[in-house]
């Protein structure tokens, strides 16, 4: 099996989800849970029935990840695109330029700094695509659109009225504290999310890292719900000739070392 650390790590700076999830690791039975305060649930109800709506979404976005350890600072610029249930367009549009495409499947990262292709199979060619980029399900879920159970499922909710406070745009905070029985635990100490209140959309992510070294940020505009998107933006990227392709197949019965 493939640990995605490193892969998902990007999509989860981007797509708040399961930054360690394996790629057929079984769902873990749901922990008992303390309900969260009712103005929590008030925000996680308006964002689940708001992100059923949601047949596409396409967003700009940017990037900053801090590293205290090296005094370092990296910021990027971005876009996403997304179609239900399961295709994912996610990308680096400065240089050098960076792409990440999930058609329900198979994960494609190209790489023009590397002049690379590589191939991360999810799933063998006799099993059903991944139905949905839920938290805990892939390494890359959306922001937007989560249940409401699911969140709750693998976070503590509370609200941040500091940052509540600070917020020029008037959003509402949320603060999300991985459940220790969960994947995320081991990466991150907490997620925020600064969501809309018109639109009950999360236009921003914090997180911070277990080792309070590692924080990154992520601004979400330009988002469009429900609008055209083409279904070859979710397609096998085209490379120039002399590019390195290299495949990761799944492992499983049946998954010759020579796939995809």
């Amino acid at each position: 099996m493939v640990r995605w650390r490193s892969l998902a790590a990007v999509f989860f700076a981007v797509c708040v989800g399961a930054a360690r999830a394996l790629a057929a690791e079984p769902e873990k039975p749901a922990a008992e849970t303390i309900a969260p305060p009712p103005d929590v649930v008030e925000v996680l109800d308006k964002m689940d029935a708001a992100g059923k709506d949601y047949k596409t979404v396409r967003a700009k976005f940017d990037y900053e990840l801090v590293q205290k350890l090296y005094d370092e600072v990296k910021k990027r610029k971005g876009e996403l695109a997304y179609t239900a249930p399961n295709l994912l367009r996610f990308e680096f549009t400065d240089k050098p330029q960076e792409t990440f495409v999930f058609d329900g499947r198979t994960v494609y990262h190209k790489n023009d700094a590397t002049r690379q292709l590589i191939l991360w199979e999810l799933r063998l060619p006799d099993e059903p695509a991944v139905e949905s980029l839920e938290i805990g399900k892939t390494p890359f879920p959306l922001p937007f659109g989560q249940r409401k159970d699911a969140v709750l499922k693998h976070f503590t909710v509370s609200r941040d009225a500091r940052e509540e406070a600070a917020d020029k745009e008037k959003r509402t905070v949320l603060a999300l504290v991985p459940r220790k029985d969960t994947e995320l635990a081991r990466d991150y100490s907490q997620v925020l999310l600064w969501v809309d209140t018109k639109t009950w959309v999360p236009t921003r992510a914090k997180l911070q890292d277990t080792g309070d070294n590692v924080t990154t940020t992520v601004d979400f505009h330009h988002i469009e719900t429900n609008k055209d998107v083409s279904a070859k933006q979710f397609t096998r990227p085209d490379v120039p000739e002399g590019w390195e392709i290299v495949s990761h197949p799944k492992e499983g019965k049946g998954a010759p070392a020579d796939r995809p």
